[in-house]
């Protein structure tokens, strides 16, 4: 790609699918040719197979000529996109790949790939201790969001990467409140939860994050009936109870555990303003697991398969069992592993453990192994004063965290063994 184009073109998806030359937006033509452009932009410099691009715009029932019609999606987006481009001068933006196209579009381009950089920075940041600075970058990268991903546009795979995407700014969203919570900003984000509480009531990360932020504004009477409505909304709408981390924040703030408000901290004494730990003999049950979609179909042969990894009977094995699920990027994987998680959660009542190691991130980010188990021993409850300093240490630390417990742990975008 020539630095013209690196410079003036910027594409948008999180929101309406978009493209600028410059400060002018383009006309992109039909809700159809949209998709066209949005699937090549979420494969992020990938090839994408013009069965694919077939099967994005028009799902199991394509027309006669679906693969002419793309076509011409396809060449009405070239000269859009590249409209001084001269006869017989190659495209440098959707290019020609095989059986199919791909889209040579730079990171610093497309407001997902901008969103995405600006997270991996806050968790540097985090993991650094620099709280202010990771709150900060996450507000930024969640101000790069207009709204609905691919709003508007139809197809099945609009759907399913809506689901995605809308999971990736609602766990962000979670971590940024999570962090103002941690910096003493409990009273400004009430507002903010109660609203989110509103519209997610089942989502029981925003439930816990609004419980805290009142119990920490001195509204202890207002957490405890809160735990109420959202247990009374978790029965009547899914026959269950709140899980592990909510029913254990009740019972705290209902004990009015000291243990729960800020310990002392502020940016002009450079004190980290993690929470305090927990109390002695108190364990942390993570439930991390992504929302499930709202509905699953199929699968039913995979599904079978998965459920066979544990024994009918319920009883503990006798080994730690790990299994892989793999296959080509967007056929489902991610969705079939999260699905028969929530299944079995019940299962693993020592807790769950989800972590997106990035594996095949098209920037080569991919997460380092200690990034990860620094990240799995915050979620268990390590206070960062009582975080090893080496790998090893850290490692042996999270297998003992881990001994005699029953805890799920879904690794998703694994690369390799490490």
């Amino acid at each position: 790609m020539s630095e013209v184009y690196e410079s003036s073109l910027r594409f948008a998806v999180l929101g309406s699918v978009r493209a600028w030359r410059g400060d002018v937006e383009l006309d992109l033509g039909s809700p159809q040719q949209r998709v066209v452009l949005g699937a090549l932009l979420l494969r992020r410099g990938r090839l994408v197979t013009v069965g694919e691009l077939v099967d994005a715009v028009w799902g199991q029932a394509p027309p006669p000529a679906a693969v002419s019609v793309l076509r011409t999606y396809v060449s009405r987006l070239r000269k859009v996109l590249e409209p001084e481009r001269g006869a017989g001068r190659s495209p440098r933006v959707i290019v020609s790949v095989a059986d199919g196209y791909v889209a040579q579009v730079l990171d610093d381009a497309l407001d997902l790939g901008v969103f995405e950089q600006r997270v991996a920075e806050a968790r540097q940041r985090h993991i650094a201790g620099e709280t202010s600075a990771a709150a900060e970058l996450l507000q930024a990268a969640l101000d790069g969001w207009e709204g609905t991903p691919l709003a508007g546009l139809p197809g099945p795979l609009a759907d399913v990467e809506r689901a995605r995407l809308t999971e990736k700014w609602l766990s962000t969203l979670e971590w940024r409140l999570d962090t103002d919570i941690r910096l003493g900003r409990h009273g400004e984000v009430i507002g903010e939860l109660t609203s989110l509480t509103g519209e997610y009531p089942l989502r029981e990360r925003l439930c816990l994050l609004l419980m805290l932020a009142l119990f920490r504004s001195g509204r202890r009477a207002e957490a405890l009936a809160f735990y109420r409505r959202t247990r009374r909304v978790l029965v009547d709408e899914l026959g269950i109870e709140p899980g592990a981390d909510l029913q254990q924040l009740h019972d705290r703030i209902l004990a009015g555990d000291a243990l729960l408000h800020l310990s002392p901290s502020s940016e002009e004494t450079h004190q980290r303003p993690d929470p305090a730990p927990p109390p002695s003999g108190h364990v942390i049950r993570p439930a991390q697991l992504p929302a499930r979609l709202p509905a699953f179909t199929g699968r039913g042969a995979e599904l079978k398969q998965v459920r066979a990894l544990l024994s009918q009977s319920g009883s503990r094995p006798d080994a730690v069992v790990i299994s892989v699920i793999a296959g080509m990027a967007g056929i489902g994987k991610t969705a079939l592993a999260v699905h028969w998680a929530h299944e079995v959660a019940d299962r693993f009542p020592d807790g769950q453990l989800f972590i997106n190691l990035r594996g095949f991130d098209p920037a080569g980010s991919a997460m380092p192994p200690g990034e990860a188990i620094r990240i799995f021993l915050d979620a268990l409850g390590v206070p960062a004063q009582q975080m090893p300093a080496q790998l090893d240490a850290q490692a042996a630390l999270y297998r003992s965290l881990l001994a005699h417990r029953r805890v799920l742990i879904l690794l998703d975008n694994a690369r390799d063994a490490d």
